[in-house]
């Protein structure tokens, strides 16, 4: 069933004031009163839709990490032999399409929603996943060149969201993502 598009802008005008608050604040210190009065709703009307506000962020978190996943797998799963660039390209694309909002949930690590914790996870996954389809002797382990990928692509998405896209940043990040994956085809004698 379809959202009411009543119900949709509410959940968009708290959404986008949490956000706002979360580049002027801590999330600690965000109060569900600035939320509410920055959204210009009514606390009754916040609680219609949200438990709290990590109930909000959770929300957030899920939002994004679910789109980023299923654009990841995507083009992990029609990916060339050793193409990561295209994979870095689409990571930084996304986030620049919801820029304002990723950069805030970056910055908020909270147990039950942190959306760093989401994104290097998901990095993590898909390029094991990836590393594992060709079964191989590797000198480094898997687990290793996955952890190396997620971190390297983390890190780029950061710098990204602070300082804009740089062809040159996005360029040693593929070079960096290709000695990664160029490890496993050493090792099949590609």
């Amino acid at each position: 069933m379809e959202e009411d598009v009543r119900v949709y802008k509410t959940k968009k005008s708290i959404s986008e004031a949490f956000i706002q608050l979360l580049h002027e604040k801590d999330f600690n210190q965000i109060t569900i009163k600035d939320i509410c009065t920055r959204s210009l709703t009514s606390k009754s009307t916040f609680y219609s839709h949200f438990l709290d506000k990590y109930d909000l962020l959770e929300k957030l978190v899920k939002k994004h990490a679910d789109t980023f996943e299923r654009e990841i797998a995507r083009r992990f799963e029609s990916m060339k032999q050793g193409n990561v660039g295209e994979v870095i390209e689409t990571m930084i694309d996304q986030a620049a399409v919801h820029k304002t909002e990723i950069a805030a949930l970056l910055n908020v690590h909270v147990s039950a929603a942190d959306l760093r914790v989401e994104f290097e996870v998901i990095l993590y996954n898909a390029c094991r996943a990836y590393l594992e389809k060709e079964p191989a002797e590797l000198a480094v382990s898997i687990d290793y060149l996955a952890k190396l990928y997620a971190a390297n692509a983390m890190a780029l998405l950061q710098w990204t969201l602070q300082n804009g896209k740089d062809a040159s940043a996005v360029a040693l990040a593929d070079s960096m993502q290709r000695f990664i994956f160029d490890q496993v085809r050493r090792s099949h004698g590609w």
